[in-house]
């Protein structure tokens, strides 16, 4: 069974003591005649105070937003109902057209109860962002057109035969359009029933589930014998024993207080007797530090304790237990940390740590040995590596700046050539340390490369430029490498007699970069160049214009031809 505070029995007796209360009025009218004839409808009055004591403490147990919402306006369809039976049967009782009208608007509140029992249904236990209230615009539509069928009963009698007055009293029997409307009452219950019990997140939930079917089950039993006997209640003493709007209320009432009480529909209550049975070791303090709640396993702390420990100062009870105290947005929360555990533990670990302290200040150091002697290692394979890609280009280097000290060539160009071969060098090393990262190299890398030589060339007085469609496309670093030493070749061979280079660079469909010279000059040997190995090929055609060399990646039945 599940657990019911003292608090919440005290709220189920007095809501049961009214509903009591309210029938008896109901069946022997004990006001009668004494007062004036708004207070004749005692019972009535009653059930709206207890439906609004009801929404009152739905405010307060229920938090989340979209729920509270529906139950709350479930709650006023409820007060709905009743405030008008009450104008009816006070204000406009002999006013049979009027009478007539407000009796079929009893059927607005009335069949907006299950619409809102499924739409809550619908959102118990999903986010607020994943909620969606397609299905429930749909329904409201269907709701209003059901709405407008009973409003409009005089033009079609579809609901209900209208028989006229007798001795005060509607004559009326039942249509097909009636049983459409209790249709849509109980598939509506029914569904959102079940919803709540396939949503259920908790195994306690399911095993009470029948508890809330019961309780409609009940009153819906009162509610069969009503409709079977053509409208009319069993009566005691030739009074009514009930009428249809209380038994209607309390299907619904029932339902949903029923599913709050087991938890098929969220909620807060008892929060306060559930802390207390719990084994927390804490205490929920206010804002002036004194103690509201306590779990059985808190230990005392004091007002004072609680004061110190949020002014900064560390309490403790004794060598192992401190107090700590966190703030919340309606008061504190305090509890005892007992650090004997972790300190038994921390002993014995600094007498361990002490004697292996050593052992690890050696490790370390070996580690540390080791680790930059890996990477030593590995800045020499790459230093190597920069070193024989480059060599050719430093000896050239030092070539020219010793023939300019020898000869006495003009320094200026020296220097210009030198920052020819320099460039390559330096973009060389470049892509050579980006490779030892990087698997992959977008193809602008090599383009900044082939640029940055091209104005160093330029320098020579030579019109050179590369052009191509800029493209985030990715190749592997030793093919961009390999490429920018096809490019370095082709360029020094041509050096100086060429007076124009033009360069294209694209990687769209694999790996192109085309060279166009206006000079013929004598081809460099292509031959130490592993192209079937990087999948590419060279073409060299000497044109009118000059030579054109062009070195591209071979298609996908191209490389498995050549291999």
């Amino acid at each position: 069974m599940p657990y019911i505070s003292k608090k919440s029995r005290k709220f189920i007796l007095i809501f049961g003591i009214a509903l009591i209360l309210s029938e008896l009025e109901q069946v022997f009218n004990f006001v009668g005649g004494r007062l004036q004839a708004f207070l004749q409808e005692l019972n009535t009055i009653m059930f709206i105070g207890i439906t609004v004591t009801w929404i009152i403490t739905i405010q307060r147990r229920v938090t989340d937003k979209i729920l509270r919402s529906y139950l709350v306006l479930g709650g006023s369809a409820i007060i709905a109902l009743f405030i008008m039976r009450l104008i009816r049967w006070i204000l406009f009782s002999n006013i049979y057209v009027v009478d007539r009208y407000f009796w079929y608007a009893y059927y607005i509140p009335t069949t907006m109860l299950p619409f809102l029992s499924l739409l809550l249904s619908l959102n118990v236990g999903r986010e607020a962002e994943l909620r969606s209230y397609k299905s429930g615009k749909i329904l409201f539509a269907v709701w209003i057109c059901l709405i407008a069928l009973v409003l409009t009963n005089d033009l079609h009698n579809f609901v209900f035969n209208i028989g006229g007055y007798f001795d005060g009293s509607l004559n009326y029997k039942y249509n097909y359009g009636y049983y459409i409307v209790i249709a849509w009452c109980v598939i509506l219950t029914a569904f959102s029933y079940f919803i709540l019990i396939k949503r259920s997140r908790t195994s306690v939930s399911k095993e009470l589930a029948l508890i809330p079917a019961y309780i409609s089950m009940f009153f819906a039993t009162f509610l069969f014998i009503y409709i079977i006997r053509g409208g009319k209640s069993p009566t005691v003493f030739g009074r009514k024993i009930y009428n249809f709007h209380e038994i209607y209320a309390l299907i619904y009432i029932g339902l949903w207080e029923a599913s709050l009480r087991i938890g098929l529909i969220p909620s807060n209550s008892d929060y306060d007797d559930i802390f207390g049975l719990s084994t927390i070791n804490a205490a929920i303090a206010g804002m002036d530090n004194k103690i509201k709640y306590r779990s059985n396993l808190a230990q005392e702390i004091t007002e004072d304790e609680i004061a110190r420990t949020e002014n900064g100062e560390e309490v403790f009870l004794d060598e192992n237990r401190v107090i700590r105290v966190q703030t919340i947005p309606v008061g504190k929360v305090a509890w005892v940390e007992d650090h004997t555990t972790i300190n038994e533990l921390n002993a014995g670990l600094k007498e361990a740590l002490d004697r292996i302290s050593e052992e690890n200040n050696l490790l370390e150091m070996e580690n540390e040995i080791k680790t930059q002697k890996a990477s030593i290692e590995v800045r020499n394979k790459l230093y190597d590596k920069i070193s024989n890609r480059t060599q050719y280009q430093l000896k050239k280097i030092e070539e020219i700046l010793e023939k300019v000290e020898l000869s006495g060539c003009s320094p200026d160009e020296a220097l210009k050539l030198c920052s020819v071969f320099g460039a390559y060098a330096k973009r060389q090393a470049n892509l050579s340390i980006m490779t030892e990262h990087y698997k992959y190299l977008k193809l602008e890398e090599l383009r900044y490369a082939i640029r940055e030589s091209l104005e160093n060339i330029r320098l020579l007085g030579i019109d050179a430029n590369v052009s191509g469609i800029k493209a985030d496309t990715e190749f592997e670093g030793e093919l961009l490498i390999f490429a920018y030493e096809f490019f370095e070749t082709t360029v020094e061979a041509a050096l100086p007699d060429v007076e124009t280079i033009s360069c294209i660079l694209l990687g769209e469909d694999g790996l192109r970069l085309e060279m166009l010279m206006d000079t013929p000059f004598e081809i460099p040997d292509y031959s130490d160049f592993d192209v079937d190995g990087h999948g590419l090929k060279i073409e060299v055609l000497h044109e009118d214009e000059g030579v054109y060399v062009r070195l591209f990646s071979l298609k996908e039945s191209e490389v498995n031809v050549c291999s």
